[in-house]
């Protein structure tokens, strides 16, 4: 028997220039990249995962790296002469335009990309690391292209948990979301004003919680899903955010819920302690 060839994937860095700069709300801004190279683009999902890259630390102009063996030869220099490496959700692609969204949660400057993100302005120059050839014949495809929702096709109902850093993949996965399926949605946002209308071709009941992902509120996400009534029928699970609010999500959902452990995607954004962006 011939084997059947996978698709290629292909990941490559290129420099992009600030085109506009948007406020969403309070947390939450978009910002437009352009370049040449990006009309051969390509994403896999709605919660494509790609990297940018920021100077390093030391204040030195930005480098990239090329070949097969770029990231072992980034791992291999010095910490404070190596680029900065960060991974946020590609929120829209217009390769016919040259131009891509990105959406930052801004939480001050504590971190590289959310302190580049408030003082940002057009014309502007960073680099990012994203897609030209993806595989999206299979779940294993998608997720080595860097796609984590991956439901299958006969779900007709789904859960998504998502705090206010995967807010911009939980708007692109709601606006594919098939017409004739149902998601119960829980959002955790920082500020009543960070809500915003999140339209989908199916149906969704979502319910909004607005304590800061920072606050002394343990887990809020994983309090709202307890108190919510699931129906049966719940039969695939996307969650995304915190690190430690997922697993505790997870937990729930397998030994509560009774989702089976393959009908749970989850992509761990960020750590609490830890600097965000």
């Amino acid at each position: 028997m011939t084997a059947v060839a996978t698709p290629p994937i292909m990941f490559d860095s290129l420099f992009v220039t600030v085109q506009a700069v948007e406020d969403l709300s309070p947390h939450l801004r978009r910002v437009t990249f352009v370049a040449p190279r990006l009309t051969d683009a390509v994403v896999a999902g709605p919660d494509q995962r790609i990297k940018i890259l920021l100077p390093p630390p030391n204040g030195s102009n930005l480098k990239l790296l090329s070949g097969e063996d770029w990231y072992a030869d980034w791992c291999a220099q010095p910490e404070d002469e190596r680029f900065i490496m960060r991974t946020y959700t590609i929120r829209e692609l217009r390769a016919e335009q040259g131009e891509l969204d990105i959406e930052f949660v801004l939480h001050g400057v504590n971190g590289p990309a959310s302190a580049w993100a408030t003082d940002v302005v057009p014309g502007a120059e960073i680099a990012l690391l994203i897609p030209f050839a993806v595989d999206t014949t299979s779940a294993k495809g998608m997720l080595n292209s860097g796609v984590d929702y991956v439901p299958p096709s006969t779900s007709k109902h789904r859960v998504l948990i998502a705090d206010e850093t995967a807010l911009p993949a939980l708007t692109g996965i709601l606006e594919q979301l098939p017409a004739d399926t149902h998601a119960t949605v829980f959002a955790q946002v920082p500020d009543k004003r960070d809500i915003r209308p999140l339209p989908t071709p199916g149906t969704a009941d979502i319910t909004w919680i607005t304590t800061a992902p920072d606050s002394d509120t343990d887990l809020p996400l994983l309090e709202a899903l307890k108190s919510a009534e699931l129906p049966g029928s719940v039969d695939f699970a996307w969650v995304a955010g915190e690190s430690s609010m997922i697993k505790s999500v997870r937990r729930h959902l397998v030994n509560v819920v009774g989702l089976p452990k393959p009908s749970i995607s989850f992509q761990g954004y960020w750590k609490r302690g830890e600097a965000i962006g």
